[in-house]
């Protein structure tokens, strides 16, 4: 029997696709929210949202630049969603979430802790995003007729999570060596002593792909970043240094550090099998004239081809840009004189090293100043904790987890 079709229904609440969403899908009794966190307090008229619900907390994880994931539940979910969340710090803050509730507010608390307990499984097996809960969430003890019903519904939020732009829920790809060899990338380094590893480009990531040989010792310099992935997932890497999964990364050149343990540049050490480097084969695909995306509509203000962010701050002017494996402040830009009574202490020492070094002086930068995320270049300037991918922005006010 032919499999039937389904219908989702999309509606953008506020008129624009970057604000709140509200997705239904045929024939099944749950209302999907995607809500920007800027948006959060407009949600709380919504009687629907007062109610039991799980949730997923989504965002960028600034030191490994990978996608994050946070699964939660809640009594009365949008005042949930609106209290403190234990995985946040200064690289870690979500910017989405997706709610799930039913209209007649059939959900009780045993099944979402049901839904909670196995979302998290799910995500966690798929190895898409990483997956910031501390703990494995419990398990109700249900029926076998209730949890039969509760599956299903686990079904339809794996078809309707991807239209609201997250493929948490599902499996990751598999990455066949042995098939469409046009699409892999290849790295070595010191003729493969130092390094060698096939990879992918793929829509959520760039993968390393199992049987890549890992340089078993790290530079001390390497990126906090690489070094915790290389911890993370040391239980994959044989004695030998063969990789025995495929694992994915935020960026080529974060998938090339943890394959060498050293600095690299993703974008010309990854080579198809002509040796043709990724960087002259994304630059071939770049789209132009009338195939530009929406992008190219939006005020961009770029220095020697870099795109310049400024930081969105009425009590102090400054600009930075994305570099390879960092965040990088430019000279000239302010730093506020005060600090929060409640900045963390890394933000008062690194304000400080800063100042003694005389790289700021006086409140500005002397010179540019580099970062290991956007998230710590805000906090260092704005003197307290600070979500980077929201507050700085393009001149046309664009955040940075939009671009």
């Amino acid at each position: 029997m032919p499999s039937l079709g389904k219908s989702i229904d999309l509606y953008l609440m506020d008129g624009t696709a970057t604000g709140r969403w509200q997705a239904t899908l045929s024939n099944w009794n749950c209302i999907a929210y995607k809500i920007p966190r800027d948006d959060l307090r407009n949600c709380d008229d919504l009687p629907e949202l007062h109610a039991p619900g799980v949730y997923f907390l989504f965002g960028r994880d600034d030191e490994s630049n990978r996608q994050f994931v946070y699964v939660g539940e809640g009594d009365d979910v949008i005042k949930r969603l609106m209290q403190p969340h234990g995985f946040e710090k200064s690289d870690a803050f979500w910017v989405e979430a997706i709610v799930l509730v039913t209209p007649d507010n059939t959900l009780d608390k045993g099944k979402i802790k049901y839904f909670e307990n196995r979302f998290h499984g799910i995500i966690s097996e798929a190895k898409r995003y990483i997956v910031k809960n501390a703990n494995t969430p419990t398990q109700s003890q249900l029926p076998k007729k209730t949890r039969d019903l509760l599956e299903e519904f686990i079904i339809n939020t794996q078809l309707i999570m991807p239209a609201l732009g997250h493929k948490a829920l599902e499996p990751q790809p598999s990455h066949d060596t042995e098939g469409a060899k046009d699409d892999l990338l290849y790295f070595s380094r010191s003729h493969g002593k130092g390094g060698k590893a096939t990879g992918k480009l793929e829509d959520d990531g760039f993968w390393v792909l199992k049987g890549s040989y890992i340089y078993p010792e790290p530079a001390d310099y390497l990126p906090i970043g690489v070094k915790k992935a290389r911890e993370l997932h040391a239980s994959i890497i044989d004695k030998n240094g063969i990789l025995q999964e495929d694992i994915s990364f935020g960026s080529p050149s974060y998938a090339s550090s943890f394959v060498c343990g050293k600095n690299s540049n993703g974008l010309i050490e990854w080579k198809n099998a002509d040796g043709v480097p990724l960087k002259e084969m994304t630059e071939d695909a770049s789209p132009t004239g009338k195939e530009a995306s929406s992008k190219a509509q939006i005020h961009l203000v770029s220095w020697d081809g870099v795109l310049v962010l400024r930081l969105a701050s009425k009590k102090a002017i400054a600009h930075g840009y994305v570099a390879e494996d960092s965040f990088v402040v430019v000279k000239g830009s302010q730093m506020y004189p005060e600090v929060r009574t409640s900045c963390r202490e890394w933000i008062r020492t690194q304000r400080k090293e800063l100042i003694d070094t005389g790289v700021v002086n006086d409140y500005v930068f002397i010179n540019d100043a580099s970062f290991s995320s956007p998230s710590a270049a805000a906090a260092c300037i704005v003197g307290g904790e600070s979500n980077g991918q929201i507050m700085w922005v393009t001149e046309d006010g664009v955040k940075l987890k939009d671009l």
